[in-house]
């Protein structure tokens, strides 16, 4: 029986507030994987708040897409094949992210939802639909003796002038995934529009290109950063939190 863990998201992003985080119960009965197939089709060709049953559509393929992950390993073919983006971590510990999608209808153009896929020490998979609206592309271990910490890299389109670039930290402790790390200050996630960012794993330094990057959010920066001159920022992973070197 998979445990529930009870945590609070603050995030910086594009999300809904969620008031849990661990392995979702799976719908009965499995979906299968035409059926999923068939169901994430009709959700990437529908817009957000266009009718309450494209809506309802997409919240039932979210379940129904976490109970599939529960019960099968799904490769990067498998996912394609499926109408879903893939992204898994290159070490032995097991972390994939599984992204559906669809429009907003506005000037945000495609959204979208990433569903995130573990496996404990026994080799049950788990999955959980984060609440998060990025398109997460990069997966990087972060070394922090006794835990198995991730760095998430993505982003999604905030609208016409701005592509919100973000950076996001998940814990894996067998059945359960810890999202409330304060990593970043005081959250496990950060933002910031036209910032691109790169990690470079053998330093464990992430790396904020601030060359399209605007004084008018100038806010989003945490406060013990600051701002200097220049044309990047550099963050450095020392264990336990992102400190700016």
């Amino acid at each position: 029986m998979n445990k529930v863990l009870f945590v609070l998201l603050v995030l910086s992003c594009w999300t809904t507030a969620a008031p849990t985080a661990l392995a979702q119960p799976s719908a009965k009965p499995l979906p299968t994987a035409a059926g999923l197939k068939q169901n994430i089709a009709a959700v990437a060709s529908s817009t957000e708040g266009g009718s309450n049953a494209a809506d309802s559509l997409t919240a039932a393929t979210a379940k129904q897409l976490v109970a599939y992950l529960k019960a099968h390993e799904v490769s990067a073919v498998t996912a394609k094949n499926l109408g879903l983006g893939y992204v898994a971590s290159r070490e032995a510990s097991y972390l994939k992210v599984f992204t559906y999608e669809y429009s907003s209808g506005g000037t945000r153009g495609t959204i979208h939802r990433p569903v995130l896929q573990w496996k404990n020490a026994a080799g049950q998979l788990f999955a959980y639909a984060v609440a998060e609206e990025s398109d997460f592309y990069e997966i990087h271990r972060l070394v922090s003796p006794g835990r198995t910490l991730y760095l998430l890299l993505g982003g999604d389109k905030g609208d016409s002038n701005c592509y919100n670039y973000e950076a996001y930290v998940v814990e894996l402790k067998g059945n359960y995934l810890v999202l409330t790390n304060a990593v970043f200050g005081k959250k496990p996630s950060f933002c910031l529009c036209n910032v691109p960012m790169s990690f470079e794993a053998s330093r464990q330094i992430l790396r904020l290109d601030l060359t399209d990057y605007s004084t008018e959010h100038d806010e989003k920066l945490l406060p013990e950063w600051g701002r200097r001159a220049g044309k990047s920022m550099r963050l450095q992973f020392d264990g336990q939190r992102f400190v700016r070197q």
